[in-house]
Formats: C-alpha cells, sequence, structure tokens
C-alpha cells in the first residue's frame, strides 16, 4: 500500500466513524468497559499471584525435636530429611534461638520472658523450606516414617497459601467468564457498526467496483474502522488504570493488614498490561470489521 492510498484508508475510515459517531462511540465504550473488566481482573490475580509467591517464600514446615535428642540421633535424623525430596532448605533452630525469636516478637512485652532461660519450654526444631507448595503433603509423609527425636510437624503458611490459590483459581474463572461474555457483545456492536458503515457506502463501493478498485482497497477503510475502535477501547481503560492503581494500592497498603506484603507497583502493572489490552484490543477490532465485511460486503 503506497502513502497515497494508506491517507485514503486512514481518512475514509475517520470519516466513517464521524459519520456514524453514535454507532462509533457505543462500540468504543462497550469495549473499552469489556477491556476495564479485564484489566480489573487482572490486577487483581497478578497481585494474588505476587502475594502467593511472597507467601510460598515464607512457607516451611517446622519439625518440632525432642529436646533430649542426643548429638548422634539428631545426625542420623538430618541424614533421613536430607534424603526426602522436595526440600530446598533445612536450618536447624535450637530451644535456646527460639526463645530468642520469641522475644524478639513481643517486642516491648519481651520482659513476659524473663527467667524462662534456665526452665525453656521451647523445643528445638527443624525449619524445612519446599519447593512448592503441592509437594507438602509429600514431604510431611515422608517425615512421618522416619523414627527418633520427632515430636510435632507444623506447617507455617500453608493454610494461607491454600486460600490465596482458591480465590485466585475463582477469580481467574469468573472474569474469563465476564471477558469473554462482554467480548462477544463488543464484537456484534463492531459488527453493527461496520455493517451500518457498509450499507450506507453502497452506491460508492459499487462505483468503485465498476471502475475497476481492488477488494482489498474496497475493504482497507472498514478495517481501519475497526483497529480505530479497538485502539480507543483499549486506551480508554489504560487511562483509568494508569490514573487510579497507584492511589488504590496506597490506600491498601495503609489500611489493610497485610504484614510484610507488598503489591505489584504502578510500573510493573503498566508494563504487564500495556501491551495485553492494545493487542487484544486491536484484535477484537479487526476480527469485528472482517466479520462484518465478510457477511455484507459481496466483494
Amino acid at each position: 500500500m503506497n502513502n497515497r492510498n494508506f491517507s485514503y484508508t486512514i481518512m475514509e475510515a475517520l470519516r466513517g466513524l464521524v459519520k456514524n459517531r453514535f454507532m462509533s462511540a457505543a462500540s468504543v465504550l462497550t469495549l473499552a468497559s469489556c477491556l476495564f473488566m479485564f484489566s480489573a481482573s487482572f490486577c487483581i490475580v497478578a497481585n494474588l499471584n505476587y502475594l502467593l509467591y511472597q507467601v510460598e517464600g515464607m512457607m516451611s514446615i517446622v519439625v518440632f525435636l525432642d529436646n533430649d535428642i542426643s548429638t548422634e540421633d539428631l545426625d542420623s535424623l538430618l541424614e533421613q530429611v536430607y534424603e526426602i525430596p522436595h526440600i530446598t532448605e533445612i536450618s536447624f533452630v535450637s530451644s535456646q534461638q527460639a526463645l530468642e525469636k520469641f522475644r524478639e516478637g513481643l517486642d516491648e512485652s519481651a520482659h513476659m520472658l524473663d527467667g524462662l532461660e534456665m526452665d525453656n519450654p521451647l523445643q528445638a526444631s527443624l525449619e524445612l523450606d519446599i519447593d512448592n507448595i503441592n509437594n507438602w503433603d509429600t514431604v510431611e509423609g515422608y517425615l512421618y516414617e522416619i523414627d527418633g527425636g520427632v515430636i510435632e510437624i507444623n506447617q507455617n503458611g500453608r493454610s494461607t497459601a491454600v486460600a490465596l490459590t482458591a480465590i485466585n483459581n475463582v477469580l481467574r474463572v469468573i472474569s474469563s467468564m465476564i471477558i469473554i461474555g462482554l467480548g462477544i457483545i463488543s464484537m456484534v456492536i463492531i459488527l453493527n457498526t461496520i455493517r451500518i458503515a457498509v450499507n450506507n457506502r453502497r452506491i460508492e463501493i459499487n462505483i468503485m467496483k465498476y471502475v475497476g478498485a481492488t477488494d482489498a482497497f474496497i475493504r482497507g477503510p472498514f478495517i481501519m474502522e475497526g483497529l480505530i475502535i479497538g485502539l480507543l477501547g483499549a486506551l480508554v481503560p489504560l487511562g483509568i488504570i494508569y490514573m487510579l492503581y497507584g492511589p488504590a494500592m496506597d490506600v491498601l497498603n495503609e489500611r489493610l493488614p497485610v504484614m510484610d506484603f507488598y503489591f505489584r507497583s504502578h510500573t510493573d502493572i503498566l508494563q504487564l498490561l500495556s501491551p495485553l489490552l492494545l493487542i487484544i484490543g486491536i484484535l477484537i477490532g479487526i476480527m469485528g470489521s472482517s466479520i462484518s465485511i465478510r457477511r455484507y460486503l459481496n466483494v
């Protein structure tokens, strides 16, 4: 396509959008609504995944040991634990170290533990980091088969990780259903917008065909209309996310008890979301216009 034909395609597409401005605006707004729902779901799921990643980094299986365990029994136990698959790191915490950790966690109330050094009620333990939450039951099964010195096995953080995973999966299903439904509605409205444009220019199109215009030349402006609708439909929700995401995350960080967890940064979200929205919006616009032309334009 030379520069002259490209300029013609752009100008005719803009003229068609202005002439059918109400249907064009409806197409843009419907697509923007669909993509905004997608954007909101994307932000929620992305942050849940990020929180889950942080939780998995904090998760561990704690194996409490008998304080009377001998050095030989401890070495034997460690040898058996090292052979268990899916364990990425093993840390030994003595009863004295456990007491110090407990004291640090109490901050100003740490004085309540004064005097326990000589009669420490806390057990020594092994803290085991697991490569994936799905392997916890397997590791726990191996641990229960080990004899000697093990009093109790505790899973730190698993309930939080399981809850986040369940919420994440439900949100993915719900958001996918909403996006598919709104995507179909957007496609139908874009299809009708292009159909009206084709009907309004049918005489002109017949003349163009009579004088030898190619199919691609005739289709070009309508494809461009769909592309512009798709682009605008993507830019609107992207602008809304750009303005609202930062303040929304600031409010959540201030008001929600998320401990030491962090949300995705404004920059990270935009870098991930921008190309995705633009590609989806343009593809929906082009597909809608292409289907409309095939159905209603006999070229």
